[in-house]
Formats: structure tokens, C-alpha cells, sequence
């Protein structure tokens, strides 16, 4: 989960609201106000998640003034959000044209740039991003000079049994040409290994940044894997960061007494159709282009180089905004304390994880009680650190009861199951 370990620093919260022109000109009177009120109900839904309605008044200000710097930031936000990189990156780079130094707007084009495999590109811009962009160093993305990252070999889908979904999914992995080895299924996470698995099998590091884990801060080095191999899948050229052999895996142990060296996460997922298919027991990898139904359908969100996102309820109370993150072993839901007392959840006094129960929590449509979650250990930047609220993290838990599918095309959250 993000509060295992997170590469880069808390994300910038967003930039200044710039004031109200047309054209460079100053506007009059009532009509300057309505602008100013509009930006500002507009902001006020972007902090709330409602990005659909937000960026239809972000686009309204365009019409009124097309190169308003605040308006067109947010309104490439929303695009990236809403997993439309291609158009994000075009606005993004407007923004950039007039002021170069727009740092949310650097931090987004870098996220952006990731998440579409440009790295050439992202190689430049990332030495001026100063917070909250991807998980990466320069030295590693120049790296990939001349190769296709991500480059998919085998059938159109591949159904990767799990050694175990206790504390979470593991399944079997080959790196590099390696015997199988075991790694866990994170959504909260990049594609990482452990730093002495890395060494063994021979992926090259080019420099590092500083990571953070429950266990305390790290030195994450960061590298290309020539191959990875999943079922009958093989990944060809992916990026890849180091964890510390005391970290996460640490505690990941599969039924043959293998401990994890690794991680699956949303870096390698988002290419792919992906099912988490708690009851089949299964990982399902499918090309993208497959046409997928799921008995609930929700919108998926994607933030920064990694962060998954829906809109969800605590005990009736919402909708707000949930990380969707997998990685949670133990628990099915954990927020701030905010989130608790708003749902009418006591939370124990005092310091450190408390356990407490969810009488109903959605993602969507699909609904589950009784849910066991955990106060005290929500990680504080993750709160507020997109520019919008962050209501909880949903997880593994939850999630047992179905097939979890995420379609990074649609950009929608399928869920088959009890609901």
C-alpha cells in the first residue's frame, strides 16, 4: 500500500488562483466577480472530487478567457486524472509555454510523461520537478535510449495462478531469465525489488532517490528490468526501484516458505486489462483492447505516477474520494480520523493503529459491511497532498470478495462479486 513506501516526497498541493483577466485585459465590474465566483466554485469541487463538475467550469473560464494560467492547469489536471495523457500533456505544455515555472503543472507533465512511456522526454523535464514526480532518476530513463518500454510478448491474456492471498496476493515472477521467484500484488505500488534480489539478478541501477516505509527512510535505486515474465506474459524493458531487504517483502511469506523479492504494481498493471481475481485465485493479465462488463462499474482515477482512485462511502457518508489501493494486508479500509468521527466510527484515544469496523463501505455500487479497518496509520500527506480531500484507502479486505479489474482504456473500476 502508499503507506509501505513512497519514492518521491509528499505531492505540492496546487497552485496560486491567478487573477481574473480576458485576454491580458482586466475585466469589469460584475463580470470580473462572476469569473472570480465561478474559478472559485470551481476549486472548491476539485478539493471536494468532484472533478467532472469542476472541470466544467474550468472549461467555462477558458471560453471567457483561453489562456487563463489557473483554469487551463486545473482543466489539464482533470485530463490527466481522468487518463486522457495525450490531451493532458498538450495543455500541460500550454500552461508551461507562459509560465515556465508552474510547478504543479511541471510536477503533472512529469506524471503525465511517465505513465505515457516518454521517457526521452521526461528525462528533461525531470530535473526541474522539485516535488511530488514520478518515481524516477535521469540516469534511468535515459537509459531505455532505443527501447520500447513495456514491450508485451505472448497471448492475449495469461491467468497467473496465486501461491496465496494471505496476507495478500503472490504469485511467481521471473526477472531477467531467472528461476521463478515470489512477488506480491500491490496496487499502491511501483514495480519494485528487493536490493539484494536486484544484484542477483543483474538489473542495472542508475542512481537513486530517497524512499520511505513504515520501517523508516531508504535509499531507492532505481533500474531497468531486460525482461519480466509473469504466466505467459513476458514485459520487456521495465523500469524497476530497489526496497530494502527489511522492508515490505520482509513480512510476505508464500505457503512454501519463499519470502517475496518483489513487487507487482500499478506500473506494470496499467498495461494491461488486469483482473485481481480474488476468488479464481488468479492474476489475469489481458492486452489492452478487450471489451470487459462488470456487475459494477465505477470511475477510476489515476493520480501522480501510481495512485488509483474512486469515489466510495463510509456508513452513508459521502461520496468522497478512496485511494484503491490492494496493499492494505490485514484491513480492509483505513482513514484519517476525520473520516472516522464524520461516519459516527469511535476511534480509540491515544497514539498508533486502532482496529474499528465499518457497518457499510461502497466503492461505486459494490457494497460490503462489517469491514474491518484500522485507525492511527493513514499516512497524514496522503490527506491532502493531491489538492483534493482524500477520505480513505480502500483495500485488500474489501477487496477479497471479488474480481477486481481495472481498465486503464475506459478508465473504469470493475468489480464482480457479492454485490
Amino acid at each position: 500500500m502508499s503507506g509501505w513506501y513512497d519514492t518521491r516526497r509528499s505531492f505540492l498541493k496546487g497552485a496560486a488562483l491567478a487573477g481574473a483577466t480576458v485576454a491580458g485585459l482586466p475585466v469589469a465590474g460584475s463580470a470580473a466577480a462572476a469569473a472570480r465566483g465561478g474559478l472559485d466554485r470551481a476549486d472548491e469541487l476539485f478539493e471536494q472530487g468532484d472533478f467532472p463538475a469542476a472541470d466544467r467550469l474550468y472549461r467555462k473560464a477558458l471560453v471567457r478567457d483561453p489562456g487563463h494560467t489557473h483554469a487551463l492547469a486545473q482543466h489539464a489536471y482533470v485530463l490527466m486524472l481522468a487518463g486522457r495523457l495525450k490531451e493532458a500533456r498538450r495543455q500541460l505544455v500550454r500552461v508551461l509555454k507562459a509560465e515556465p515555472s508552474h510547478a504543479l503543472s511541471l510536477r503533472n507533465l512529469a506524471c503525465t510523461l511517465w505513465r505515457l512511456d516518454a521517457f526521452e522526454e521526461l528525462a528533461s523535464v525531470l530535473p526541474e520537478v522539485k516535488d511530488g514526480g514520478p518515481s524516477a532518476t535521469v540516469g534511468q530513463l535515459k537509459s531505455f535510449a532505443g527501447r520500447e518500454p513495456y514491450r508485451i510478448e505472448g497471448p492475449r491474456s495469461s491467468r497467473v495462478r496465486f501461491l496465496t492471498d494471505t496476507p495478500l496476493p503472490m504469485v511467481e515472477v521471473s526477472l531477467n531469465g531467472g528461476d521463478p521467484v515470489v512477488f506480491f500484488i500491490d496496487t499502491g505500488a511501483m514495480c519494485a525489488v528487493n536490493e539484494d534480489y536486484a544484484e542477483q539478478a543483474r538489473v542495472p541501477t542508475y542512481g537513486w532517490t530517497m524512499g520511505r516505509t513504515v520501517y523508516g527512510d531508504f535509499k531507492a535505486y532505481h533500474g531497468r528490468a531486460d525482461l519480466l515474465a509473469l504466466g505467459d506474459m513476458k514485459i520487456r524493458d521495465v523500469p524497476v526501484h530497489t526496497l530494502p531487504a527489511d522492508g515490505p517483502t520482509a513480512s510476505m511469506r508464500a505457503p512454501d516458505g519463499r519470502y517475496a523479492k518483489g513487487v507487482i504494481g500499478t506500473s506494470v498493471l496499467s498495461h494491461f486489462l488486469a483482473s485481481i481475481d480474488y476468488p479464481g485465485q488468479a492474476l489475469v493479465l489481458r492486452k489492452k483492447g478487450t471489451a470487459m462488463h462488470g456487475a459494477v462499474s465505477t470511475p477510476l482515477w489515476f493520480a501522480g505516477d501510481h495512485f488509483l482512485l474512486g469515489h466510495g462511502t463510509v456508513n452513508g457518508t459521502g461520496p468522497m474520494v478512496f485511494l484503491v489501493d490492494t496493499g492494505g494486508a490485514g484491513t480492509g479500509f483505513t482513514a484519517p480520523d476525520a473520516t472516522y468521527t464524520q461516519a459516527g466510527i469511535t476511534v480509540p484515544p491515544g497514539e498508533g493503529p486502532h482496529e474499528v469496523t465499518v457497518d457499510r463501505l461502497t466503492l461505486g455500487r459494490a457494497a460490503r459491511r462489517d469491514v474491518p479497518g484500522r485507525a492511527g496509520v493513514f499516512p497524514q500527506m496522503l490527506e491532502d497532498a493531491f489538492g483534493f480531500g482524500i477520505g480513505g484507502l480502500i483495500t485488500h479486505r474489501f477487496f477479497q470478495a471479488y474480481t477486481l479489474t481495472f481498465d486503464f482504456d475506459r478508465m473504469r473500476i470493475l468489480l464482480d462479486g457479492p454485490s
